[in-house]
């Protein structure tokens, strides 16, 4: 899995595409390990906390954190994990503001996975996760921090997914065989 670090070196926002029965957690976790151990925020709507932080399995990290979406637990056994919850899945001005709150107080690296876009999209339309992921992308951009955000692709129709990629620096297609890295080329201001 070092493989598809090496490809998408460069990339601050990353689309990973998994089908809903995918073994996309391997790919995930390669994500969020590094030589150097970052920090680790996780976002989900659809997992408990401690599974989150069981995906980690021992990896070197300094700090993990988790905020729960909706109705998944952010019960951890671990009093090093900080968690947060909000409450209402639609709540994105909420969801920003704790994803916010945790890249100002990381220090170092912050890798950011957030699970997943597909679960989000069923409590708002395209048109609001377009708008909360530019500014989210941006802040993480901004944070020099690094996320990858999961989707189902087969759940959504391809111009809202085409809608959405637009937002990302790279795109990993998982599915059978190896991943599929697709990245575009960053804008360098000549400023």
């Amino acid at each position: 899995m070092a493989g598809i670090r090496t490809q998408l070196s460069g990339a601050t926002n990353i689309l990973l595409e998994e089908p809903s029965l995918g073994g996309g957690r391997d790919v995930c976790t390669s994500l969020l390990t590094e030589e150097e151990p970052p920090n680790v925020l996780f976002v989900t709507f659809t997992r408990q906390a401690s599974a989150c932080v069981e995906q980690l399995d021992g990896a070197a990290v300094n700090n993990v954190g988790v905020v729960t979406v909706g109705d998944a637990s952010a019960a951890v056994d671990d009093d090093t994990v900080v968690t947060d919850t909000v409450s209402t899945p639609s709540d994105l001005t909420g969801l920003g503001i704790s994803i916010g709150k945790f890249l100002s107080e990381f220090d170092d690296q912050v890798l950011v996975c957030f699970d997943s876009l597909t679960s989000m999209l069923q409590y708002v339309n395209v048109q609001t996760a377009y708008e909360f992921l530019h500014a989210i992308t941006g802040q993480i951009h901004a944070a020099n921090a690094r996320a990858h955000f999961h989707i189902d692709p087969s759940a959504h129709g391809e111009q809202d997914v085409a809608a959405i990629a637009s937002l990302f620096d790279a795109r990993v297609a998982l599915g059978d065989g190896d991943p599929e890295v697709q990245t575009r080329q960053l804008l360098e201001s000549s400023a």
